[in-house]
């Protein structure tokens, strides 16, 4: 599995050159990253480029993201979406958590919430208040792009 991980990351290396080396007008900003407590990254990572090559400004926060640090990055970058990643169902909470502290720092009604991840379902992301799910990073991509109605 690790190592089959670094091969994605390597194939991701020359791939995102690629996606992004036509001259696309920015459509919005994403900020992305895995919740608290998970450490997987390869889904968030496809997603993350897939969204930049669709014209998005990206701005990956990585795995093991506590709410706080989101909180922080939509202050600093007030980005359009946030976008959170899970892919244990003990992490899963963190979402929810995530979105919290969201609401709390009178956030929350400033940014659309996607979430996506192996455990995670559509069910779950309206339990949770998010905004919408994606099941893979071809669906995220027409998510983002629907929740900026492009």
């Amino acid at each position: 599995m690790f190592t089959s991980a670094k091969a994605l990351q390597a194939a991701l290396g020359v791939l995102r050159p690629h996606l992004l080396q036509e001259e696309v007008q920015a459509v919005g900003t994403v900020v992305i990253g895995t919740v608290k407590g998970d450490m997987h990254d390869i889904g968030k990572n496809l997603v993350a480029m897939m969204l930049e090559g669709a014209g998005f400004k990206v701005y990956d926060l990585g795995p093991d993201v506590h709410p706080s640090r989101f909180v922080d990055a939509v202050v600093e970058h007030k980005p359009d979406i946030v976008a959170l990643s899970a892919l244990l169902t003990t992490t899963m909470p963190s979402m929810q958590t995530t979105i919290d502290a969201l609401t709390a720092a009178g956030l929350r009604s400033k940014v659309k919430v996607m979430v996506g991840g192996a455990p995670v379902n559509d069910e779950y992301a309206e339990h949770i208040h998010a905004d919408g799910y994606a099941s893979d990073a071809s669906q995220a991509v027409a998510l983002a792009k629907a929740l900026m109605n492009v």
